[in-house]
């Protein structure tokens, strides 16, 4: 393997690694928000949202609808109310009361067959969300109206906002160019003449490439983190997530543990690009084919962004549907209707790289064969 790592470019993994970094930092240089124009913004929320509720109340009143129906949306309205007041007087205790109960109590008009705008599910973890910050330690941030996301909160986002695919196309890079260095540097026939067993050769360059792009996402991800940190506040990485599975039932996880599988989950990834960067290697000779035919695989993940463009029927049988990990780890996936789910894409994920392998494995075994015949 050492000498496999004279052949990775260390200042061009560098120069990926600082594109990454700066494609995540870059809403903290293109959104320059103020927290008073947010603050505002919420005020005009709040207040045109209890004139609404208001006018619907003395419509109720007028038609003599039910008096549980208009108690209960004289109880919200009162909650907007202690809402506002939290907001203007910067209490957090107050505001967090008054968001909770109006979740609660537009949580009972659902589920009593009152149109509110919102599923039940969605109302649910929106009111279990907000229950669990009134009785915790942890400061609930407001991901709409906080013009400074502490680090921890700003990752969360990032990797829910950056072009997961700008991500992979980076490795993707990286893995060409690896692949391709010996057909390249013509080295390719001295290689396959030397004593070295050709499945030693494949599985040192395949770690050497894992640990290349393990720290191309660390030392990526940490920047991101630190130079946030610098600006924002470190935040709590143990910052509570709450989100629906495939079920539409509530589950909850920390911003730590989905960066953690988000990263185990791209690497592994990346493990099946390297196997088929390798299998590619054998067929042509330049970095652009083997690029092209990785870009070709990762590409459709960009339709994952289209689901108006993409029918649901279609993308539950693209491979690439269930590889969009960022999402997937938090249900937010635009075809969760399809039965595309994070645990699906694993188990598919897994089967190819089985398949990748034993076809690299093969191709190893019959050129170590002619070798020896020759």
């Amino acid at each position: 393997m050492k000498i496999e790592s004279w052949k990775i470019n260390k200042w061009f993994v560098l120069i990926l690694t600082l594109v990454f970094i700066l494609v995540g930092i870059s809403p903290l240089i293109h959104d320059q928000k103020k927290q008073a124009d947010l603050t505002s913004q919420k005020i005009n929320y709040i207040k045109e949202n209890r004139e609404l509720l208001q006018a619907a109340i003395d419509s109720m009143k007028e038609q003599s609808a039910p008096e549980d129906l208009i108690k209960a949306s004289e109880d919200e309205l009162q909650a907007y109310q202690q809402i506002l007041t939290g907001v203007r007087m910067h209490d957090e205790k107050q505001l967090l009361s008054g968001e909770s109960s109006v979740a609660k109590i537009q949580l009972e008009k659902a589920e009593k067959g009152n149109l509110i705008g919102a599923t039940i599910p969605e109302l649910k973890r929106n009111y279990e969300e907000l229950r669990f910050f009134q009785s915790s330690d942890i400061k609930w941030i407001d991901p709409f109206y906080t013009a400074d996301l502490p680090a921890s909160n700003f990752l969360f986002a990032t990797f829910l906002e950056i072009p997961y695919l700008l991500l992979l196309s980076l490795g993707a890079l990286l893995i060409a160019l690896f692949c391709s260095y010996e057909h390249r540097k013509k080295t390719n026939d001295f290689l396959r003449s030397t004593p070295q067993n050709m499945l030693k050769i494949m599985s040192n360059k395949t770690g050497l490439l894992l640990i290349a792009l393990a720290s191309l996402l660390i030392v990526g991800t940490v920047g991101i983190f630190a130079i946030t940190a610098v600006k924002n506040g470190m935040g709590n990485l143990n910052y509570p997530i709450f989100y629906l599975n495939q079920n539409e039932i509530v589950q909850q996880t920390t911003i730590i543990q989905y960066v953690t599988l988000l990263l185990a989950c791209t690497l592994l990834f990346f493990f099946l690009l390297i196997l088929i960067g390798y299998l590619l290697q054998y067929f042509f000779k330049q970095f652009i084919p083997i690029f092209l035919c990785l870009e070709i695989l990762i590409l459709p993940l960009a339709l994952g962004n289209l689901p108006d463009f993409l029918p649901a029927t279609v993308a539950k049988f693209l491979p690439t549907s269930y590889w969009d990990f960022p999402r997937l780890l938090v249900g937010t996936t635009p075809f969760s209707s399809a039965g595309i789910t994070l645990e699906k894409g694993l188990l598919i994920l897994a089967v190819l790289i089985l398949i990748f392998l034993i076809g690299n494995l093969f191709l190893a075994k019959k050129l170590a064969k002619g070798r020896i015949a020759s």
